[in-house]
């Protein structure tokens, strides 16, 4: 089956979405794990204007083996501010948005992680968040009988096969601004 399917109703659902006035989250963090913490937040619009960037101090040495994928370093957050510092700015940015995020389940996950570990109440709905990734696998429409699904695309694929010209550099901002014109380029796809 040539790729993408281009399902209309996946079309549909991207224009829909675009109508809740949608803002764009991606985070850079310590590892993947539990106990890992968000070290980079960058929250974007539709259009991709910042409406927060900033790296984030985790209180504890960074992973060497993350620190290669995404380039941050200890050095780099010492003199950043701790989740606690920033996390109202955030949350403001946050409160009662529809909040697009690439690998919605991970990013959720680590944000919802870092603030309690940090002991700050959180307040952000998981019915918020709509994953980007699940919605580019359905329209890219290749399927994944083991898991019997659409399978999951990496964000750099997704920007490269709908020739969007920005960068996915795994640095928070970078990613978010990927992800908010990839749900516009989903709205505003016809098919052939």
């Amino acid at each position: 089956m040539p790729y993408p399917t281009a399902h209309p109703n996946v079309t549909e659902r991207a224009r829909q979405v675009i109508g809740l006035n949608p803002i764009f989250l991606d985070t850079e963090t310590t590892g993947v794990g539990l106990y890992d913490l968000v070290i980079e937040v960058g929250i974007v619009d539709l259009d991709g204007n910042v409406l927060f960037n900033s790296l984030i101090n985790p209180g504890r040495p960074i992973p060497s083996d993350s620190s290669k994928v995404h380039g941050i370093t200890d050095d780099m957050v010492a003199d950043a501010p701790s989740l606690n510092e920033v996390w109202h700015e955030i949350e403001a940015v946050l409160r009662n948005r529809a909040i697009g995020i690439y690998n919605a389940e991970f990013d959720y996950r680590l944000m919802k992680q870092s603030v309690d570990h940090a002991g700050i109440p959180w307040s952000i709905r998981k019915n918020q968040a709509f994953c980007m990734m699940n919605m580019f696998a359905a329209w890219y429409g290749e399927w994944n009988r083991r898991a019997n699904n659409f399978r999951s695309q990496k964000l750099e694929f997704a920007g490269n096969f709908c020739g969007i010209d920005l960068p996915n550099n795994h640095h928070a901002l970078d990613d978010a601004r990927l992800t908010a014109a990839l749900l516009r380029y989903l709205a505003e796809y016809e098919k052939k």
